[in-house]
This record gives C-alpha cells, structure tokens and sequence, in this order.
C-alpha cells in the first residue's frame, strides 16, 4: 500500500508542466521532462553533499 502512495506522488513531466502553469510559466512536456532530470539531478547532488558533511 505504501508503494502505490508513493508512485501517486511522482512528480511527472505532466505535472511540471501543471505547476509551472500556475505560476505563469508555460513550457511544454520536452522542456517539463528536462526540469525533471535537472532538478533531480541538482537534489542527489545536495543530498550527497550534506551527507558528507560539505553543505
């Protein structure tokens, strides 16, 4: 049951294209798909830099 709430949870391409639109910002699912990854990529950079005790 705990998967299924964290799969409802994913933060799609679709979804960044959703709350961006709120916001004002209008991108398409290309450009929503490229903020995904470099947000991601950004995050696992951070957690891993305070693990280390750098941040």
């Amino acid at each position: 049951m705990k998967m299924e709430k964290e799969k409802a949870n994913d933060l799609t391409p679709e979804r960044v294209v959703q709350i961006l639109k709120k916001k004002g910002t209008e991108v398409d699912l290309e450009e929503a798909e490229a903020i995904l990854e470099f947000v991601k990529k950004i995050a696992h950079i951070a957690v891993n830099q305070y693990l280390r005790g750098k941040l």
